[in-house]
């Protein structure tokens, strides 16, 4: 059975512009990523952090892996 009303497309709902990003909390936003990856050991190549991983973390349990930083460009080491 069809509805009686249908929804009105999305572009005709009235919720105007989205608001703008505030350019104080996106520079706070980057200075703390900066900084948190700052604090991180960097690692010029995903073989070279895996390796580390390798030799800290030998027995059981969760390894950390590589990830590649959009901050720096390098590779740091999760935490498990």
């Amino acid at each position: 059975m069809p509805r009686r009303h249908p929804k009105p497309p999305s572009s005709r709902r009235g919720r105007g512009a989205p608001p703008r990003p505030d350019p104080h909390r996106i520079a706070e936003q980057d200075a703390r990523r900066r900084a948190n990856c700052a604090a991180k050991a960097r690692y010029d190549s995903e073989a070279e952090a895996a390796s580390i991983a390798l030799m800290h973390h030998p027995g059981r349990g969760p390894r950390p892996k590589a990830y590649l930083c959009d901050v720096c460009g390098g590779w740091h080491l999760t935490r498990g």
